[in-house]
């Protein structure tokens, strides 16, 4: 296989939603999502699932590969089903933890107990694997401690947690976003036929480049509605991925029945701040890192990623991952053209 052209799969299925619009209803800040409305989805779940909820989406990433191992139609009732075949104790495992994680970080995880808090030696692994995640919390060995030194309550309540959700949102969510789901994979194969990997990821996802991409054997592309206009990504092995683009219309909204389109009112907010502008008049000159910008606007790096991440999920910039997981951030000045187009063609109720 030429280096420069993995193996390109495809997969879809609605589970992927399933856990990218969990993150997004407990973090809806990350990805621009009205906090009240969200609030009212979490309310529907009892505390404890709530609880346990919220901590599963702070300290777990999308479960990219067990769902791709799900028999198809990889839908909510079959997240649930094959959710309740793993034992108890064993769910926070399959979910955790990624084909090629660090081994001596999971050691550290599967060693933890409820009445033995982590060692230096053992907090140091755990920030080494974290060092360059710059939206991690800050208590975050507290958080990972508390699920892992009890694996089978967690695993039973973040089950019952996951199935109360779907029953109270995502079955209905679920038949609206079908569609979007099956149009953006069309979309992607047509587009697939005449760009490289990397080329048509940074198109699909309004300005992400990840350079590693193009040294794999092979790449996994999925639509998700809810994560647009971020990606989520993993390993199946050392040379292969999973990754989710978007695939949610320029029409649609996360919130059902919102008139206003999303994009439009995220590109407004995003250009509404003075903090965002000065990023963005930094990022013209030269691409840099959030620790760079940081040190530029003499502003806290997580403060810093916070509007990264609301100017990315405008389409204001583009970023570049390299393979240790960095990030390099450039203004992306099709961002302003489009967030122009929008609010014309809605004041003009094209």
């Amino acid at each position: 296989m030429n280096a420069l052209f993995p193996k390109l799969g495809w997969d879809i299925g609605t589970a992927y939603d399933l856990f990218v619009s969990l993150k997004a209803i407990h973090q809806p800040a990350d990805f621009g999502l009205r906090a009240s409305w969200a609030a009212g989805v979490r309310s529907r779940l009892p505390n404890e699932l709530r609880d346990t909820l919220e901590l599963a989406t702070t300290i777990m990433r999308v479960p990219l590969p067990w769902i791709k191992s799900l028999p198809q139609p990889k839908n909510a009732a079959v997240v649930v089903a094959m959710m309740k075949q793993i034992p108890a104790e064993d769910r926070l495992a399959k979910h955790f933890c990624s084909p090629i994680i660090n081994m001596r970080y999971r050691e550290v995880l599967e060693n933890t107990r409820p009445n033995k808090k982590y060692t230096q030696a053992e907090l140091k692994i755990i920030r080494e694997v974290y060092r360059n995640d710059q939206l991690a919390p800050s208590n975050l060995p507290e958080l990972l401690h508390k699920a892992w030194s009890n694996r089978k309550a967690f695993g039973e309540a973040y089950c019952a947690g996951v199935e109360m959700f779907v029953s109270s949102f995502f079955i209905e969510e679920e038949a609206r976003i079908i569609p979007s789901l099956q149009k953006g994979l069309a979309h992607a194969q047509a587009r697939a036929g005449s760009l490289s990997v990397p080329v048509m990821l940074e198109e699909l996802s309004l300005g992400v480049r990840m350079s590693e991409i193009k040294h794999s054997s092979h790449v996994v592309l999925a639509p998700s509605f809810w994560g647009a206009p971020f990606i989520f990504y993993d390993y199946l092995d050392k040379d292969s991925y999973i990754i989710l683009f978007g695939a949610r219309p320029d029409d649609m909204t996360l919130v059902p029945g919102d008139v206003v389109p999303e994009t439009l009112i995220r590109g407004l907010k995003a250009l509404a701040d003075s903090t965002r502008l000065r990023i963005l008049r930094y990022l013209a000159d030269s691409p840099q890192t959030p620790t760079q910008l940081a040190r530029s606007l003499r502003l806290r790096t997580p403060t810093v990623v916070h509007h990264l991440l609301a100017l990315r999920s405008a389409g204001l910039v583009q970023v570049n991952i390299s393979p240790q997981g960095e990030r390099h951030y450039a203004t992306r000045m099709e961002g302003f053209i489009s967030t122009q187009d929008h609010l014309e063609k809605f004041v003009n109720g094209e």
